[in-house]
């Protein structure tokens, strides 16, 4: 109990919202430890099955994350000593450019959970080039999940990808995330009623990393989890 305190305060003084039933940690829930020893590296080489006509592969729904396990860390700072349990990819490109070369490397820690690569996706992107970054993020994903990795599927896509980026997500999955942002407050709304429409409920699951006070007014307003983003409180 006393290690389980000092984690909890560790966790608010970083900034990470707790919330009952949203967000725990390893002395909270011990169950997800035991996802931890299935984790595999050497999943079986084959061709993923796919619900659309890109062959964009299908994710699993038994390997949907769940609650956020804590600690969270940016794939920049990920360490495979370190004990982080979820990882997220809302950082630049580049900083997670090796990770296409080498997946494994998530699976040489403590991590359970992951969100799918956030490649960025403009307006002015090409949609042939689009495509080819969704393909890679969920092939990406889905192999972690062969792995024994749970999966939250990305949802920060523009507007011109979004039915492109609903691609391989089967209905009925409930684990998602996207990046928010304080002036794109009607893209984080659809983002939440395509996350609504796939899972089937009015409070999916999903996170929201950062975007300021206003994202965090519109998350609490509709029971999802907001987690800050130190860097944009810093700049504004």
């Amino acid at each position: 109990m006393i290690i389980f305190a000092i984690n909890l305060i560790a966790h608010i003084a970083r900034g990470v919202p707790i919330k009952k039933n949203v967000v725990c940690n390893q002395f909270e829930i011990s169950d997800f430890m035991q996802d931890r020893q299935k984790i595999s590296p050497n999943p079986a080489d084959c061709l993923y099955e796919s619900n659309n006509e890109y062959e964009i592969p299908n994710l699993l729904l038994e390997k949907q994350a769940g609650k956020l396990l804590l600690p969270l860390v940016a794939y920049s700072a990920f360490r495979p000593k370190s004990s982080a349990q979820t990882v997220h990819f809302y950082v630049d490109d580049y900083r997670f450019n090796a990770i296409w070369k080498n997946p494994a490397k998530l699976l040489n820690g403590n991590v359970i959970s992951v969100v799918e690569p956030n490649t960025s996706l403009f307006f002015t992107t090409p949609i042939a080039y689009g495509l080819h970054q969704i393909y890679k993020k969920r092939w990406i994903a889905r192999y972690w999940q062969e792995c024994g990795l749970l999966v939250y599927a990305d949802l920060n896509v523009s507007s011109k990808f979004w039915e492109y980026n609903r691609m391989g997500i089967p209905d009925g999955y409930n684990a998602f995330a996207t990046r928010g942002y304080a002036n794109r407050h009607n893209d984080l709304q659809h983002e939440l009623d395509i996350a609504r429409d796939i899972s089937g409920l009015k409070t999916p699951n999903l996170i929201v990393y950062g975007g300021g006070s206003k994202v965090k007014k519109f998350c609490y307003q509709n029971n999802l989890l907001f987690i800050h983003d130190l860097m944009t409180e810093k700049n504004g």
